[in-house]
């Protein structure tokens, strides 16, 4: 009878941590999410800015045509996956 309610009790213990690591794992993946998109808003600021100065480079003092290239990752928001 007394391993029984051992045996209970350690496994109320077990469900308990294993809740608590769901939890932290949501959280932590969720903070890791917000984090991700500032920087990725960032980073997307500064490409921008680089691409304006080429764009003026290229046109007022090189008097060449410019395209602006296409990078598939200023369309992606989010982590990649």
């Amino acid at each position: 009878q007394s391993l029984e309610s051992e045996l209970e009790r350690v496994t109320g213990l077990f469900q308990e941590t294993r809740s608590r690591m769901r939890h932290l794992m949501r959280s932590s993946a969720e903070r890791f999410r917000q984090v991700w998109l500032v920087n990725e808003e960032e980073a997307k600021a500064l490409i921008r800015e680089a691409l304006d100065a080429d764009r003026i480079i290229h046109v007022q003092q090189l008097g060449m045509p410019w395209e602006e290239p296409h990078f598939w990752f200023m369309d992606n928001v989010g982590p990649l996956g």
